[in-house]
């Protein structure tokens, strides 16, 4: 619950003279939801007069000078009390609502300086005060409506430390810790969520499904590409590759990178290294296809993402960009990265290269045992579903 804050608010002003409008004044300042401080409310103290009067200034949020007819008793300095008053809250800095008794001559004589050399100071102190923001009043029931308009509009304008319930306050570091304490529980709540998702990006079939039973290695496929032959006649073939021949040739655009589908406009959806698996097919039919335009279908990219990830070579990922949002793509695992760099790697020709190759696991090894790689980090296991590549889809 947010503390509501009370503002202490000093009224200054000669007593005798100005009691209805310090009535007024009091009780508009109770009406905005402040409380009033002033010499008639000072309590018994041993502190000097003025030493008091200090004290109660400096603890106010707000200072009301009030200024009508008379100058008021005069202090050690030479000035009166209500002019060391508003010297002093000047010198603070707090902030101060002054307002002046316009038509000096409709003031009763009893209310009025009586001695020249008092109007010269009063006439002084009123300059002092109207040199700065001020409003003027004719009435105790006006200056009752002035205070209240002032008070409400400086509060909003610059609002200040205030008082609260002692059961409702909090130190700066408390707040400061609060907030602390609230950002941390985003941020941990937000490292959840991404740590849910990515043991969920990172489910494989498990035992559902044999190791052994997934397509892998040098095990063939078909994959089916379109393109115009030389008589601008569509044509349709089957083009065999292998897994790894494949994971070959996409892994390295991939490599240390986490990569989503591209946006082209106008045409569909595709990954970078789509191109380069292209351009590798293109190569095995270059007699029939030549330099035209060759396509392969997504969804048949997508298939082979899957394919990879139940082997273990790829997962989803995600990453935190500049203004909170998520680039969500694929990337490979530390198994992937192994094979890639076994596939792609050339060995010296030496006579015992044989031997060396036949006691290191070969990359169609390593794929069937991805799955004991990758299962300490399986949360429950998941059943075969193509919502994984409409997830891909969204990246």
């Amino acid at each position: 619950m947010v503390p509501e804050v009370r503002y202490q608010v000093f009224v200054s002003s000669t007593y005798d003279d100005l009691r209805e409008e310090r009535q007024q004044a009091t009780q508009a300042i109770l009406e905005a939801g402040c409380f009033p401080s002033g010499m008639e409310l000072f309590p018994a103290s041993d502190d000097t007069q003025w030493e008091l009067i200090k004290r109660v200034i400096e603890e106010s949020d707000y200072y009301i000078v009030i200024v009508a007819g008379r100058y008021g008793s005069l202090g050690s300095e030479g000035l009166s009390f209500t002019e060391m008053e508003y010297d002093y809250a000047v010198a603070r800095g707090i902030p101060v609502l002054g307002f002046v008794r316009e038509g000096t001559g409709d003031i009763p004589f009893d209310k009025m300086e009586k001695s020249d050399e008092g109007r010269k100071r009063l006439e002084a102190f009123r300059r002092k005060v109207m040199s700065r923001t001020c409003r003027k009043y004719s009435s105790a029931a006006e200056l009752g409506m002035a205070v209240i308009k002032s008070l409400m509009a400086e509060s909003r304008i610059r609002p200040r430390t205030g008082w609260v319930r002692a059961d409702q306050a909090r130190s700066d570091e408390d707040i400061q810790r609060e907030r602390e304490l609230r950002q941390e529980l985003k941020s941990a709540q937000e490292l959840v969520e991404e740590l849910k998702r990515e043991i969920r990006d990172r489910a494989i079939l498990g035992n559902e499904l044999a190791p052994d039973l997934i397509a892998q290695g040098d095990d063939r496929f078909d994959l089916t590409v379109t393109y115009v032959d030389q008589n601008k006649t569509p044509v349709k073939e089957n083009v065999s590759v292998t897994w790894n021949e494949v994971f070959k040739v996409i892994g390295p655009t991939v490599y240390g990178f986490i990569f989503s589908k591209r946006s082209e406009y106008g045409l569909n959806r595709t990954y970078l290294f789509q191109d380069n698996l292209e351009e590798h097919i293109r190569a095995k039919i270059i007699e029939r296809v030549g330099n035209r335009k060759l396509h392969i279908e997504p969804s048949q990219v997508d298939a082979c993402i899957l394919q990879y990830k139940e082997l273990g070579f790829l997962r989803f990922a995600e990453q935190k960009q500049k203004g909170g949002q998520v680039f969500r793509g694929v990337t490979l695992t530390e198994l992937g990265e192994r094979s890639l760099t076994r596939l792609s790697m050339q060995l010296r020709e030496v006579e015992n290269a044989t031997a060396v190759t036949a006691e290191s696991p070969s990359a169609s090894n390593m794929a069937r045992t991805a799955s004991k790689a990758v299962k300490p980090l399986r949360l429950k296991r998941v059943r075969p579903a193509l919502s994984r590549t409409s997830g891909a889809r969204q990246m």
